[in-house]
């Protein structure tokens, strides 16, 4: 069985704690991305900023000088490097997130999405279009 490391995405969008929200909001559309993991300068996984946190903004404006420190999700479900594709499809049934950070030593090593377990799936066993 596949690891999240064969199957992870390396090139990951991530954001610094100190940003504002509005540095957030910017960096997920200008990168087309729904979250961004919080990385400290030695790329440790500090946390996560997803598109539903940022909706807040809509009640109030003054929230957008406001640091994604304040704002981010500090209890991140994360994968191990070495841990199997059904581990991460456990994970994403249960807690229903879109992405999980992969790690390495805490340190953040990729992303893995729901589509790239899917695609690990259908590569171990194809699925019949007949």
């Amino acid at each position: 069985m596949q690891t999240a490391e064969q199957i992870m995405s390396s090139d990951v969008v991530t954001i610094g704690p100190e940003a504002t929200l509005s540095e957030a909001i910017h960096r997920l559309l200008t990168r087309r991305v729904s979250g961004l993991p919080v990385v400290d300068d030695n790329q440790m996984l500090v946390g996560i900023i997803t598109e539903f946190a940022l909706l807040a903004l809509a009640y109030d404006d003054g929230l957008q000088q406001q640091t994604v420190a304040q704002h981010m999700t500090r209890d991140v479900i994360t994968v191990d490097v070495s841990d199997p594709v059904n581990r991460m499809a456990d994970l994403f049934i249960v807690h229903r997130v879109r992405r999980l950070p992969v790690v390495r030593g805490g340190r953040l090593a990729g992303l893995v999405s729901r589509s790239d377990v899917l695609a690990a799936l259908e590569q171990s066993a194809p699925i019949c279009t007949a």
